[in-house]
């Protein structure tokens, strides 16, 4: 890709991720019975009205709301620095989960000054696993992409010589 493609790109990642920061600002300055009430409608969707199941499933939505949400940011943070061609791939995913790990303990701490909320060292590994499983989820498209590019090309090359 050229450079300046490569740029247009980074731009649109860097307004993403600042987009997913300021969500994730806001999710955390909800007080904790705002942010209860939110995870429990969720679960009861997820447990079709039924009270009962969703009060015991809401703390494992509000676990999965966790990974889902830093997966996604670290896909971001990770696209971003893709854009950057000479980083090699291993430096890439050390400075995402980097990232990952000091956002979420500023999150977890941003939290220990809102009303009814806490910070916990256990969200914070909970948002790493997230970001892992952002991380693992773009090396597995990487990984297809790059399948269906040599398949492409190969199908390009056998055109050529017919």
């Amino acid at each position: 890709m050229n450079k300046e493609v490569l740029r247009k790109i980074r731009k649109i990642l860097i307004v993403l991720l600042i987009i997913w920061m300021v969500g994730v600002f806001l999710l955390s300055n909800q007080r904790g019975t705002e942010s209860s009430s939110l995870s429990k409608k969720f679960a009861l969707i997820l447990c079709f009205g039924n009270e009962e199941t969703a009060d015991n499933f809401e703390p494992l939505v509000r676990k999965i709301a966790h990974i889902i949400e830093y997966a996604i940011g670290a896909m971001i943070f990770y696209g971003i620095l893709c854009t950057y061609p000479k980083i090699p791939f291993q430096a890439k995913v050390g400075i995402t989960m980097a990232f990952i790990i000091v956002y979420a303990g500023s999150d977890e701490l941003h939290q220990l000054y809102i009303d009814s909320r806490n910070g916990s060292y256990m969200d914070v590994g909970i948002d790493a696993v997230g970001g892992a499983l952002g991380l693992a989820a773009c090396y597995l498209l990487g990984y297809l992409i790059n399948i269906i590019d040599t398949k492409v090309q190969e199908e390009v090359n056998m055109s050529k010589l017919q």
